[in-house]
């Protein structure tokens, strides 16, 4: 075999593979038919190698590939030939000598009233009445009593609240309430602002003047719908943020901080939500480039007569839009004033590559940290308009719902005939301002120069890889106690002299020739 086609070969084995790793990944939650294809692409790939020419690929080479593929193979026929009870037989029952007895998981009862849902929406949800629910418990010795209040004093819950709002100074009671429910305190709301009117009563009055009115929504449960988008306040400093809520609950799906808007970054994103939550029956985003993949990627998955991604403005996609709103104030707008403050005080120049790729790898992490503890904060927040139920307490009493149902690994979707161009639209809500988003479906530019341009990018990847090297050894995630801006002038200072040694270096050594 030529050596074009044996490369062409092996970077189509290669994605094989990797499409067959996330199919083992998603077990036991696969489709069948995604199982049964990749077992026989795989075999086609196994019997390749076989017979590769011994000169081309040596005999201990094409072994590893072998055993590599095997690897895969093993888990997919499994769970072909002896696939996953369905989950619609979960509710069992137990011979008493009378009338049946339903067996149920009394430690997820508990966790979902917990969470917050009561447990006539806990019975509902798993198809027994309400009094099967108490009869368990009481046998359980179980107390169905509600979840009762974390002790804590003034003096130490004032501690952690004034941590809470110097760390996300923008956010209001309900978000540090679900901070605290993050931490596993479980208070009242209104102990919560009297802390919080303590602590930072000017900080109160201003939110208070500038809240907005809630929506109305509604789809089928849990992965009908999901909703995602990207926020660029960042962006001009090399920060691009995206998220994704799953419209019924509001559960914040995922939320990252990358250094691009490319169409993989979102697909990689989207393709990990989907490993660890299951495929949502339909996506809505707007008509940005970096949508394009994922796009591909739903509608390959469900097929084009699902209508499985929809696409509008931002008006059409207020699920996403109210988050970030709350996201700027809890962890965007204070990297914002700070990454203002460097350049106002000329410790920051965004068209020096050393300065902005500095800037990136000392405070991408500390992003990250803060997106990640908005994100449980939010998952974990009261929502007044669904009896101060939280997002993930919606989330799972409707996926324990589903899974009783039967359809949970299936589409959890609304039927397609109910399904038009407004189809996850919230009329109730504000409308976002305009913007310059496209109006049109466009392909995404592949060459640097023209991602540049286009925002999609503002550092390369081989400069942030370049700096890292250049910075080895060197922790840009120490905690200076000063918001990561002294750490970052010591990576600007260290990797000038480390260039200007190279520089010397290599003036050297053209000297000597």
């Amino acid at each position: 075999m030529a050596y074009s086609p044996l490369r062409a070969f092996l970077m189509e084995a290669d994605r094989i593979s990797m499409e067959a790793q996330f199919i083992v990944d998603s077990l036991p939650n696969a489709e069948l038919a995604a199982a049964e294809r990749a077992v026989h692409q795989l075999g086609a790939v196994r019997q390749i190698v076989t017979t590769l020419d011994e000169e081309a690929v040596p005999e201990d080479h094409r072994q590893v590939m072998v055993a590599a593929v095997e690897t895969l193979l093993r888990p997919l026929e499994e769970f072909i030939y002896n696939p996953p009870p369905t989950p619609a037989t979960r509710l069992t029952t137990e011979e008493t000598g009378g009338r049946p007895r339903y067996q149920l998981d009394m430690d997820r009862v508990k966790t979902l009233h917990d969470l917050g849902n009561t447990y006539a929406e806990i019975a509902q949800a798993m198809g027994v009445g309400r009094a099967t629910i108490y009869r368990h418990a009481s046998a359980e010795g179980m107390c169905t009593a509600r979840r009762l209040f974390t002790e804590i004093d003034d003096d130490e819950l004032d501690e952690r609240v004034a941590e809470i709002s110097l760390n996300h100074p923008f956010v209001g009671s309900i978000i540090v309430n679900g901070h605290l429910e993050a931490q596993g305190i479980h208070l009242s709301r209104i102990r919560v602002q009297e802390s919080l009117r303590r602590v930072d009563e000017m900080g109160m009055l201003v939110r208070w003047a500038g809240n907005l009115k809630r929506r109305v929504y509604k789809v089928r449960g849990a992965n009908a719908l999901w909703h995602h988008d990207g926020n660029e306040k960042l962006r001009r400093w090399g920060f691009y943020v995206h998220g994704c809520v799953d419209g019924h609950s509001r559960l914040i799906v995922y939320l990252a901080v990358r250094a691009n808007k490319r169409q993989a970054t979102v697909a990689e994103l989207f393709m990990g939500a989907v490993a660890r939550m299951g495929w949502p029956s339909r996506m809505r985003g707007d008509y940005g480039t970096e949508n394009n993949e994922v796009e591909r990627l739903i509608i390959a998955h469900w097929g084009a007569a699902h209508r499985a991604y929809l696409r509008g403005r931002s008006r059409h996609n207020i699920r996403i839009e109210r988050l970030w709103r709350d996201i700027r104030k809890d962890s965007l707008e204070t990297y914002r004033q700070i990454f203002d403050y460097l350049e106002k005080n000329g410790l920051l120049d965004i068209e020096d590559e050393v300065q902005r790729t500095c800037l990136y790898l000392v405070f991408a992490k500390r992003i990250q940290t803060n997106l990640d503890r908005s994100r449980e904060a939010w998952n974990h927040h009261r929502i007044r308009t669904e009896r101060q139920r939280t997002p993930v307490a919606i989330f799972e009493l409707s996926r324990e719902a589903a899974i009783q149902r039967g359809y949970w690994t299936g589409d959890a979707g609304d039927a397609i005939e109910d399904v038009d161009d407004m189809y996850g639209v919230d009329g109730a809500g504000p409308v976002p301002q305009e913007n310059d988003d496209p109006l049109e479906r466009l392909e995404q530019p592949t060459e640097f120069d023209a991602q540049r341009r286009a925002g999609i990018l503002v550092n390369d990847d081989d400069e942030l890889h370049l700096a890292s090297r250049l910075l080895d050894g060197f922790d840009v995630d120490r905690d200076d106690g000063n918001w990561g801006i002294d750490v970052y002038c010591e990576a600007v200072l260290l990797m000038h002299v480390k260039l200007q040694s190279y520089a010397s270096q290599s003036y050297m050594c053209v000297c000597v020739r």
